[in-house]
């Protein structure tokens, strides 16, 4: 399969970007510039969203088989919403291979459960899947708009994450496997996350509730978790300058670390 990945900056540690469901590696681009400076990014299109082919199977771990072949030997990762879910999976997995982890608007499980009420209700996670059939373009402009409720920057928001869909549209095929990932419950894995972990929530997000919080103190004792008060589900867009105060945190609290 063809896997699309851009890498941008000449200087400073390695960083992988890793997108959200429905979109691609360009909703990065209002910060790449900037963060380019200082970093050498690499960006991927998720297998079976934006320029990516699907995957002949779509699991977690075909996922991130497939990303931990295309990205750098050692990297300080980023992973925003699905990002988030297979970054936590690949550093479990592969611990060796990032140095840093920044979980952005991500839940480690993504839809409630008897045990877990900081998610999507299953009704309505299963709305989206049947939506992806009947209509597609329809559901994703849905996930778009619930994305930025609450946001002081939704409507900038909203044109974006439509521009970024019409730019890169994904096939009906490439969504609903991509969006079944959501399903994962990684909680266990969190145990076994290595190294210097930050987690940025926005404040007002319906997705990933600011409520997790203090849970996700529990399951991660080590990790910095930061809450963007004017965002919702993307607040490194929302608060550009917050998101890469603390990547620039995290990066040198890992070469410290390293040293």
């Amino acid at each position: 399969m063809t896997l699309y990945v851009e890498q941008r900056g000449e200087r400073g540690p390695e960083l992988v970007l890793l997108h959200g469901w429905g979109l691609s590696s360009d909703i990065w681009q209002p910060l790449v510039d900037q963060l380019a400076e200082r970093y050498r990014l690499t960006l991927i299109d998720l297998p079976g969203l934006g320029r990516s082919e699907p995957l002949t199977e779509t699991t977690l771990d075909s996922l991130v088989e497939v990303v931990l072949a295309k990205v750098p030997e050692r990297a300080l990762w980023v992973g925003w919403s699905l990002g988030g879910t297979l970054a936590v999976h690949a550093a479990a997995k592969a611990p060796g291979r990032i140095s840093a982890l920044m979980l952005v608007a991500a839940s480690p499980c993504f839809v409630q459960r008897p045990d877990w009420s900081c998610g999507m209700e299953m009704n309505t996670f299963k709305a989206f899947e049947r939506g992806l059939v009947t209509s597609p373009v329809k559901t994703l402009n849905r996930f778009a708009a619930l994305q930025t409720q609450g946001s002081v920057r939704a409507r900038q928001e909203f044109k974006l994450l439509k521009q970024v869909i019409a730019d890169s549209p994904a096939s009906s095929e490439g969504l609903v496997a991509t969006l079944g990932v959501l399903r994962a419950d990684l909680r266990p894995s969190l145990g076994q996350l290595r190294g210097p972990v930050t987690v940025l929530l926005g404040e007002h997000d319906p997705l990933v509730p600011v409520s997790l919080k203090d849970t996700l103190v529990t399951l991660i004792p080590d990790a910095r978790v930061v809450c963007a008060e004017h965002s919702a589900h993307l607040p490194f867009l929302t608060e550009p300058d917050l998101f890469i105060a603390e990547l620039d945190e995290l990066a040198a609290q890992s070469q410290r670390g390293s040293s």
